[in-house]
């Protein structure tokens, strides 16, 4: 079995960029492979808006850490602003950073960039064209139905033939996309087994469909994690942020293709095959799954929900370094 790289997602909210700093910093101190930035809009006390710019501040302070977007997304970016971008910031970090991208869903994100949710697919596929041709053509001209460029990019992506593309999202269009115009499918943390096993199935139809050959070597995923050196305190951490967080935001109106008021109650409805709680042994119990029957081999632990404490964070990248990390190398 090859090595877990084991990832987080720090502190958010644009107010605690300095505890989140800190957070990376110990991170890669403890040997964790990767950081990851999420993006949301308006949310009080939660996700940043601009994962990028995060993403550079981090890059001038880390050195080996893989850096990633989980998710930007894509509607609300020029292609070739994002194409910039995301090379400046290959460059900064020598190489290290994935931009995983995806078409969004919250209707009042959508209000505030004055952006259109329909046909948000149709534009990403011209996007996705655009920054390709940017990245590794001298110069690109295209006219699409949607965006009409002109002209070069500079300076061009460290990484070639450009940064690694891994695509977000649940849809049959998305996995299609994700499939053949993405590096790689990178789920969120909402999904249970069932429905990752599901939809990894049909991204692998997908690409064999459009002859694509060459083997996915990495398989992300994303969980929900809260560790605590006992269980109990775990869980009770879990009904404070987690529970709160969905109730709050993905039963309150975001309008998630599948967690609903519905689900979004219950812990331990939620939690079975899905999140990671619990002390050490709960988490590498409820992490084998994962690893053994979806074939896991980059796991991305969020670990903030909002209220969880700066200090607690740094408790959980201890507990996951020393305990858990081991018991999959």
């Amino acid at each position: 079995m090859p090595k877990l790289k084991i990832g987080f997602i720090p502190i958010e909210g644009g107010h605690f960029y300095k505890e989140a700093l800190e957070e990376v910093i110990r991170g890669e101190e403890l040997g964790f492979d990767s950081i990851w930035m999420e993006e949301h809009h308006s949310v009080v006390n939660h996700y940043w808006p601009s994962p990028l710019t995060v993403l550079a501040g981090f890059a001038t302070r880390t050195s080996r850490v893989t850096l990633g977007t989980d998710i930007l997304v894509a509607p609300f970016y020029h292609p070739v602003r994002l194409a910039e971008d995301a090379a400046l910031l290959d460059i900064m970090s020598g190489g290290r950073f994935v931009l995983g991208v995806a078409i969004g869903y919250k209707p009042d994100e959508f209000a505030l960039y004055g952006a259109e949710l329909e046909k948000r697919g149709a534009r990403f596929v011209e996007q996705l064209t655009i920054m390709k041709g940017l990245w590794t053509q001298e110069s690109v001209s295209f006219r699409g139905k949607y965006y009409t460029v002109e002209g070069s990019l500079e300076p061009k992506p460290l990484t070639k033939p450009h940064p690694p593309v891994w695509i977000g999202g649940w849809g049959d269009f998305t996995l299609k996309r994700a499939a053949t115009l993405g590096d790689n499918w990178v789920p969120g943390p909402t999904a249970d087994l069932a429905r990752l096993l599901a939809g990894k199935q049909q991204f692998l139809q997908n690409r064999a469909a459009a002859g694509l050959t060459a083997p996915i070597t990495e398989w992300p995923v994303t969980r929900d994690v809260i560790i605590a050196d006992a269980n109990q305190a775990a869980r009770e951490l879990a009904e404070q942020h987690i529970m709160v967080a969905y109730r709050k935001e993905y039963a309150g109106g975001w309008k998630h293709p599948f967690i609903d008021a519905s689900i979004a109650t219950d812990l331990d409805a939620l939690m079975k095959d899905r999140f990671l709680i619990g002390g050490p042994d709960e988490v590498i119990r409820a992490l084998r799954p994962f690893v053994e029957q979806y074939g896991m081999t980059h796991l991305i632990c969020r670990l903030f929900f909002p209220g969880m404490p700066h200090r607690h964070i740094l408790r959980e990248l201890d507990l996951l370094s020393r305990e858990v990390m081991p018991a999959f190398r």
